[in-house]
């Protein structure tokens, strides 16, 4: 089996999922390739690579949860993948707690489209991507060993169904598990919606040395230097560049951002918290 694990992780999480289901595979004997789209890869040659692939092909492809959705560059690469039919997926989406969303949905609708069945899918709970700078964030621990050993048994039990003639696939209302009325909330809300509720930065132009790291390290390269930081369209609201800059010269007021993202988790009462689909 051809194991492509392809990824975006701006907070890291979403990346140890990666690294577990990487380890499994490769115990297990796949060949396994994995991409990391926040490392300056470039969707269309991940693309490349899997069209010239010979041989059975699995897709791990996994987000983190924005605004209810999987990120852009995620969604772009799906949108990407070449036509090949007979071959399969497992979309995974790590979590802040507040909601899984509609992400694991719209991935796996996309895949199968694209003719890359989906045989299972993950959703896993992690710190919020937000609360980086607080002593109890939502999501605390998390990704824990108890996630990974979860994740692990997904991989095995994927593999399980590679092994039979008739690999069965996984129904997509296993995965649209969110109750009606909130999903049909759910899918009116985008980035730009989100981008109005969320902090925006300022340069602290007094502290910034022009440095460039907050470029080097968007996952997106939605950042240029002229001669400070500005915000291209591309970014989609990780705050990579405020967690990173080591003079925190980008700033943004989340005083108000903890008490809103607790009260949503009230509303939400997403259970169980991790979850695999097979």
């Amino acid at each position: 089996m051809n194991t492509f694990i392809i990824y975006i992780s701006p907070a890291g999480t979403t990346r140890e999922i990666a690294h577990t289901i990487e380890k499994t595979c490769q115990a297990l004997g796949h060949t396994v390739r994995s991409f990391d789209l926040g490392n300056k890869i470039k969707v269309s040659e991940v693309a490349q690579c899997i069209k010239e692939t010979m041989g059975e092909i699995c897709v791990f492809i996994g987000s983190p949860v924005y605004a209810c959705h999987a990120v852009p560059p995620i969604m772009e690469m799906i949108s990407q993948l070449p036509e090949r039919s007979g071959s399969y997926s497992v979309p995974f989406v790590t979590y802040g707690v507040v909601t899984s969303g509609i992400a694991l949905y719209e991935m796996a609708n996309m895949l199968n489209g694209k003719g890359y069945h989906v045989i299972g899918a993950a959703k896993i709970l992690a710190v919020h991507s937000l609360m980086w700078q607080l002593k109890n964030p939502l999501g605390a621990g998390h990704p824990d060993e108890i996630d990974k050993k979860m994740i692990g048994d997904l991989v095995k039990k994927v593999d399980e169904k590679c092994n039979v003639k008739t690999v069965r696939g996984l129904s997509l209302s296993q995965l649209n598990y969110q109750p009606e009325a909130l999903r049909s909330a759910m899918e009116q809300i985008t980035l730009d919606v989100a981008r109005e509720m969320l902090p925006s930065r300022q340069i602290n132009q007094e502290r910034c040395t022009k440095c460039g790291i907050c470029a080097d390290t968007c996952p997106v390269e939605a950042i240029t230097c002229d001669p400070y930081p500005m915000f291209g369209k591309k970014c989609f609201l990780c705050y990579t560049c405020m967690r990173l800059c080591p003079e925190n010269a980008i700033e943004a007021d989340f005083s108000q951002v903890e008490g809103f993202l607790r009260e949503k988790t009230k509303e939400f009462t997403e259970q169980p918290p991790s979850g695999i689909f097979l």
